[in-house]
């Protein structure tokens, strides 16, 4: 099964971490079922995580389940299992308080964490898009940034207040954002210069996530729908902004 696993987890695009936690997950899975895939040794399975987290039993079973798909479409399995749980995570409280965005714009030695900042709270990119964020993307003069995934293309508007800070870093020579050795940095790079700048300006408590929330909130005070907040989030659907728009 160990040659089925690594062949599921070459055909999905994964970045490096996500596909050392699938193999991870799925290693343990393979242990208990032991090559005898049936309804009782999912239910073994399923028994083996009672200890953990629900996040974490989620994640694991959302790994399993797909590759239990995976065997079932390859014709490796003559059925479809399938592992369910019926918990749900609590939904976090939205904390409504509106930021002051001129806070983001205060002088700084955190230079790369602040534009990190800005292009969150400004633009509500994610950090895997700021990561893959080409100079080319972004047009100075009209104010507009475009953003690709596949052949989807989405536009987002930028406040002039944020040239000053866009220009210090393109009059580099590069082809991303940010970048070292002509490769992008990482997540990881990115989130600890984020936390960098938050920690000078008072707001350790602030995340990548919540500094995304002073977005959406935002366009939302500024009167746009939650239709049009899901198109500039890029989002299939706006069932996530609910809790946003609720009051």
């Amino acid at each position: 099964m160990i040659e089925l696993i690594k062949a599921f987890i070459d055909s999905k695009h994964l970045s490096d971490n996500t596909r050392q936690s699938y193999f991870y997950d799925l290693k343990q899975f393979e242990a208990v079922v032991d090559h005898r895939l049936s309804q009782e040794r999912l239910a073994l399975y399923e028994q083996s995580l009672s200890d953990l987290k629900l996040s974490a039993r989620k994640r694991k079973i959302s790994a399993v389940n797909q590759f239990l798909y995976y065997l079932y479409s390859q014709g490796k399995v003559d059925r479809f299992y399938k592992l369910t749980i019926k918990e749900k995570l609590a939904e976090k409280p939205v904390n409504h308080r509106l930021l002051d965005l001129s806070v983001f714009y205060a002088d700084s030695q955190q230079t790369a964490g602040q534009l990190i900042a800005l292009l969150i709270v400004e633009l509500g990119l994610q950090i895997s898009e700021i990561a893959q964020l080409e100079q080319v993307a972004l047009d100075l003069d009209f104010l507009i940034c475009q953003l690709r995934k596949g052949d989807l293309v989405r536009i987002v508007r930028f406040p002039r207040t944020m040239l000053p800070y866009l220009e210090q870093v393109m009059e580099k020579d590069g082809t991303y954002l940010f970048e070292h050795a002509g490769k992008p940095y990482s997540r990881q790079w990115l989130l600890a210069q984020l936390k960098l700048f938050l920690r000078e300006q008072n707001l350790p408590e602030f995340t990548a996530q919540t500094l995304r929330e002073q977005y959406i909130l935002h366009q939302k005070e500024a009167g746009k729908s939650i239709f049009e907040v899901s198109q500039s989030l890029g989002l299939r659907s706006p069932v996530t902004l609910e809790k946003y728009f609720r009051n």
